[in-house]
């Protein structure tokens, strides 16, 4: 039977209760359906890929052991979210405890933290100012662009990931398009 794979279309509600049962692949259809929001909620505030997958899967971890715990299993999606937000804290206060300058990195021959695929096709001074761009929307748009753009999600799937409506989310995506816009304009210029 761990073999078999689970039917596609099961509720959120329902895996969680096939998790509690015992049945792990239940809960690998939930790490399936969601590591894409987590990992970009982890991105959003942390602007590391290596670190957020890292926090994206500590928070699964964190989220399996408490899943007893979880009273409504239909808000699966927002406790998630809370976890990962709660872990990203974490890895944040590590990192600042922790912290080793580019310049160090680079000093010691090492290559510099995570630069974006997308960024290839810029130079490295447009790509800091992308990733500036985007640092300085506020966390309720940055972490929505950050779902759509780096994990590729949906604006359902970032509703349900965020525990908001879909609408709520398009607004957000719009504002944080405009305020891009307005801040990235050199790049239309430079074509």
């Amino acid at each position: 039977m761990s073999g078999e794979r689970l039917p596609e279309r099961l509720s959120d509600e329902r895996l969680v209760a096939l998790t509690l049962a015992g049945d792990t692949r239940a809960f690998g259809s939930l790490v399936e359906k969601y590591w894409t929001t987590a990992a970009g909620i982890a991105f959003s505030r942390l602007g590391e890929a290596n670190l957020a997958e890292d926090v994206a899967q500590e928070s699964f971890i964190a989220a399996y052991t408490k899943l007893a715990g979880l009273r409504m299993p239909s808000r699966f999606p927002g406790w998630l979210s809370k976890i990962v937000a709660q872990k990203t804290v974490d890895a944040a206060r590590r990192k600042r405890r922790s912290h080793v300058s580019v310049e160090n990195l680079s000093e010691q021959g090492l290559d510099p933290p995570w630069t974006p695929q997308a960024a290839d096709a810029l130079s490295p001074e447009d790509a800091v100012r992308v990733r500036s761009a985007v640092a300085r929307l506020p966390e309720k748009l940055r972490v929505p662009v950050v779902m759509r753009f780096i994990g590729g999600a949906s604006a359902i799937e970032i509703a349900q990931g965020l525990g908001m409506r879909p609408s709520t989310v398009r607004v957000y995506l719009h504002r944080a398009y405009e305020r891009l816009r307005k801040d990235l304009a050199f790049l239309a210029r430079e074509v």
